[in-house]
This record gives C-alpha cells, structure tokens and sequence, in this order.
C-alpha cells in the first residue's frame, strides 16, 4: 500500500512541476501578442512586383544579378530579410516559381495572382521543397496563370520595382 501511495505522491508532484514550468507552449505563444509599437510597419510588408508586360513578353537581359543579392539579413528574427538598398533601376534574376495564391483568394483580381519566387530549387525532394516555407522569397504579381509553373525555373526581368518579362531559364 505504502508503494502505491508514494506513487501517487511523486506522480502528482510531477504533474504539478510541469504545469508551473509551462511545458507544451511554444515560445511565440508565450511571448503575446506584439505591441503597437513592435509591430511592422506598413512599408515594411512583403511588397509585390506588379507584371506590367504582356505574358508573351521575354527577359530583357539586364545586367544578371545572383537571388541573394537582392535581400540583407537583419537582426529581427520576425522580420529576418529585407530587399537590398543598392538594386539598379533594371536587373534580371532567374528565380524558381515556389508557389501562388489564387487572386480570387485575394478578393484582387486587377493584378493576377500571385506567386513566390525564390533562389534555389526543388532538388530531388519536390514534396519537401513545397511544403517548407522559403525564405528570402520575391513576391510577383501576373495574369499569366498558364505561364508560370511551381517548380519551374525563369529568369524575371525587373525595371523600376515592376516585373517587365520572363523566360525559361
């Protein structure tokens, strides 16, 4: 009798060390809510590349510039990216389509939907590849559903913060 109740002793004393310590939360649920003057900022919003060319429109050839070049890394792990200050006006990038999101998802369809772009490919695990999200991506906006393909490598034109063309590699 006495090894049950000691049992039952030490099983409730762990019980009760556990529900102190806050097992089973995730850090951002302890954390809270961010506060008004932690949040971001609007500007600071995944900013869109609007497509302002036709979908038969090709790549310019601007001056080829590598994906990682056109993000630096910050010291905010919320916000572990932004877009480069040093871009020239005109450059190309050749980038993997990684997804989109449907513009009637959006409830904006003057754009077309829009989709992720990022640096590096699928490899050999496409499910993988898909299902993680990519960070630094590029986010485009284009009518050209039957165009771009997830998965697909192209290389974008860009002039003056709008995307002006793309091509298969």
């Amino acid at each position: 009798m006495r090894y049950f109740s000691s049992s039952a002793l030490c099983a409730g004393l762990a019980l009760w060390g556990v529900t102190l310590t806050g097992c089973g939360h995730l850090p951002s649920e302890m954390d809270g809510k961010p506060k008004a003057a932690e949040a971001k900022p609007q500007q600071a919003t995944s900013e869109v590349f609007n497509h302002v060319a036709s979908c038969g429109t090709r790549a310019k050839g601007y001056k080829l510039l590598p994906f990682n070049d056109l993000y630096v890394t910050t010291n905010d792990p919320r916000f572990p990216f932004q877009r480069a200050s040093n871009l020239p006006g005109n450059f190309d990038v050749r980038a993997y389509v990684w997804g989109f999101q449907s513009c009637e998802s959006l409830s904006d369809c003057d754009g077309g939907d829009h989709y992720w772009l990022i640096g590096r490919g699928p490899g050999d695990d496409f499910s993988t590849w898909v299902v993680t999200p990519q960070f630094p991506r590029i986010t485009i906006s284009s009518a050209c559903r039957n165009k771009l393909k997830v998965g697909e490598r192209y290389r974008f034109s860009f002039s003056n913060g709008q995307l002006t063309g793309f091509s298969r590699n």
